[in-house]
């Protein structure tokens, strides 16, 4: 059994972890960062995902050996967002505060069409950056795209955040109009949290060895 605190409060993002690792079949006592008494994170100012997952994990990271006074837990973060080519790749990293501070999902979106309005290049891509950091301090990142385009009308009712204006026209359908299974196949957060359950197995095979 291998312990995961995952540096995020957001129940969206903790389902689809819960969902990946489950079907990655990694035996994991997986925790929130609330569990651990960590409600708030420094602010998420580095600029690109990358630099923000950093910000999260490590934030946890020095939390849970301060606290605890046993380092033995593997720290993922993520930080994700859309990015829109006719907008020079906003939202981006401010993909959830688009609008504001305290911004919800439907005023994003009704500031994305806004932007987009008479718009006719409407691509885009999902990116999502995972930092994890082992209870030993190593760190590691990984990452995942996934490219779409940008709808007028919403479709779907799964999902969360841009996830039915998000067009995969592969698919014909939007994000949230996927079941989870398949969105976790191929979306950009699936895509890099596999990636991150298989550098949590080469290093715990690696401390065995």
């Amino acid at each position: 059994m291998v312990n995961v605190c995952i540096a995020s409060n957001n129940k969206n993002k903790i389902k689809q972890f819960r969902e990946i690792f489950a079907e990655q079949k990694l035996e994991a006592n997986l925790i929130t960062a609330s569990e651990t008494g960590m409600k708030d994170f420094p602010p998420e100012d580095a600029g690109t995902f990358y630099g923000n997952s950093l910000i999260k994990a490590s934030a946890l990271h020095r939390h849970i050996c301060s606290t605890s006074g046993a380092c033995d837990f593997y720290v993922l973060a993520d930080d994700s967002g859309v990015c829109v080519d006719a907008l020079g790749g906003a939202p981006g990293v401010r993909s959830a505060r688009f609008s504001g501070e305290h911004a919800t999902d439907a005023m994003n979106n009704a500031l994305l069409l806004e932007k987009l309005a008479g718009v006719e290049n409407r691509t885009a891509y999902y990116m999502c950056a995972v930092t994890l950091i082992t209870p030993e301090g190593r760190v590691m990142c990984t990452g995942g795209r996934v490219d779409g385009e940008i709808i007028d009308e919403p479709r779907g009712s799964d999902g969360f955040g841009y996830d039915p204006y998000f067009y995969i026209a592969s698919l014909g359908r939007t994000f949230a109009e996927l079941t989870s299974d398949v969105r976790n196949s191929m979306s950009h957060r699936g895509s890099a949290l596999r990636k991150a359950v298989s550098l949590i197995v080469e290093d715990i095979n690696a401390k065995k060895s």
